[in-house]
């Protein structure tokens, strides 16, 4: 019993070594093969979107997110007697405002 419990592990790790070789050389290839993608380059489809989504942060929506987190913050703040949800709130609100530009600044980025 002994010698077919060694055959039936051996082969079972020679069945994972394949399935791991098999998964690498497919990674390999996928990287390979999408070597010519064209990374940043969109369609036209998602723009409007996109251009809603921006307004909205950046326009008055995004503002009362911002100041409503700061507020909310100072609330938890004052309850429980710690200054951490009022940072946290600072935090969010800063984030909220700024996060935008620097998205795009990031994602526009030309080296």
């Amino acid at each position: 019993m002994t010698a077919l419990t060694c055959q039936v592990a051996t082969t079972r790790q020679i069945q994972k070594s394949r399935i791991l070789t098999a998964a690498l050389v497919f990674i390999v290839l996928m990287f390979l093969l999408n070597m010519g993608a064209d990374a940043g380059v969109t369609g036209l489809e998602f723009k409007t979107t996109y251009d809603l989504v921006v307004g909205w942060a950046k326009g008055y929506l995004g503002k009362i997110f911002a100041i409503s987190a700061f507020l909310v913050g100072c609330g938890f703040a004052a309850a429980r007697q710690n200054p951490m949800p009022a940072i946290f709130g600072l935090v969010l609100a800063l984030i909220i405002g700024f996060g935008p530009d620097l998205i795009e600044s990031m994602l526009t980025a030309t080296v």
